[in-house]
């Protein structure tokens, strides 16, 4: 019978910040380039978790 490896896609958000931009696309791309814009993980779970990085930006206007 054969094996199989499963794997589960963890999802999570990070606050990047907050950007005065003329619309919602430029400011997501301010939000790639700022210095935010990366994720770390603590030691324990680093162990656990494997190439954690942000996959997309989700980009809301504040009221």
């Amino acid at each position: 019978m054969p094996k199989y490896r499963v794997y589960g896609v963890v999802t999570a958000t990070k606050h990047i910040g907050t950007f005065e931009a003329a619309t919602k696309e430029e400011a997501e791309q301010m939000a790639w380039e700022s210095d935010e814009a990366y994720v770390s993980v603590c030691h324990h779970c680093s162990g656990e978790v494997d190439g954690a990085e942000i996959d997309e930006m989700v980009v809301e206007e504040e009221e």
